[in-house]
């Protein structure tokens, strides 16, 4: 196969996210404190997409960071999937990775739901996001972790393999936290606008250990993806190759009254 029908430096695709998520939600943020639509410090991180401009470009970026994620994720499934296929692993772990894609792409829909759908629009929609994004996420991590010391020595090192495991633990406790420390302190607010928590609103501790580790959380949602670098290093990928199916070749054939044969590859239709 020619040259430029191979895409390379694959190992790009992680170092974007880890550097893309996090740019996009600090720049999100800025503008949000600037026109006092929330307060300095930790705000929830869909907090500082609520509000127009910030959340025209909040859903901007989740969106176009979902479909790159998306693509990470496929990468990553492919290249399990030809290391089970070559050292023949038990169809077990072949529908381990498949389980691994769908989790992970459904984390990536529901980063996209919390982004367009804002909790002061509809917040039932923006929560199942949310929890699709950071719980699915969290699942999605763990089954690659698990994956990765199933790999061993063929995947990671033994150093990242631990780093893995280490991330879902916290991502874990992470998920748990946010959703506990936000509910009760939701039930202690005794302001007019959450997303101008003060100390005086009631429930801030809470609510301050939510959003922090909610921001937390996010950071070892993008550093686990980091983690795949070096593993993206050795691999390429190549263009997809369209065929007929076998009724449409043989319509064409009818159509130009000719022969396989005679049908050069470059023959325009």
């Amino acid at each position: 196969m020619e040259k430029q029908d191979v895409f390379t430096n694959l190992h790009y695709l992680p170092i974007f996210m880890f550097i893309a998520l996090p740019a996009s939600f600090i720049i999100t943020y800025i503008i949000a404190v600037i026109n006092g639509h929330v307060v300095p410090g930790f705000p929830y991180i869909s907090d500082t997409g609520t509000f127009p401009p910030e959340s025209c470009l909040f859903a901007q970026f989740l969106n176009i960071i979902a479909v790159i994620m998306c693509i990470t994720i496929y990468i990553r499934y492919a290249q399990i999937k030809e290391i089970s296929s070559t050292y023949q692993l038990s169809t077990y772990w072949q529908k381990f990775n498949r389980i691994s894609l769908i989790v992970g792409i459904i984390s990536t829909i529901g980063m996209s739901i919390a982004g367009n759908f804002q909790e002061t629009s509809n917040l039932i929609i923006h929560l199942i996001g949310a929890v699709l994004c950071f719980g699915g996420g969290t699942v999605y991590i763990w089954l690659q972790a698990v994956y990765s010391y199933r790999l061993n020595p063929l995947g990671c090192s033994p150093k990242i393999t631990n780093l893995r495991l280490v991330l879902a633990i916290f991502c874990t406790i992470c998920f748990f936290v946010v959703f506990i420390a936000a509910a009760l302190a939701a039930k202690d607010f005794k302001g007019n606008n959450p997303r101008i928590w003060s100390k005086d609103d009631g429930g801030w501790e809470m609510h301050l250990l939510s959003t922090i580790t909610e921001w937390l959380c996010a950071i070892a949602i993008c550093i686990f993806i980091l983690s795949f670098t070096n593993e993206f290093r050795e691999i390429e990928l190549r263009y997809p190759k369209i065929n007929y199916k076998e009724d449409y070749t043989k319509k064409i054939y009818g159509v130009f009254n000719a022969t396989p044969d005679s049908i050069s590859p470059t023959t325009s239709i």
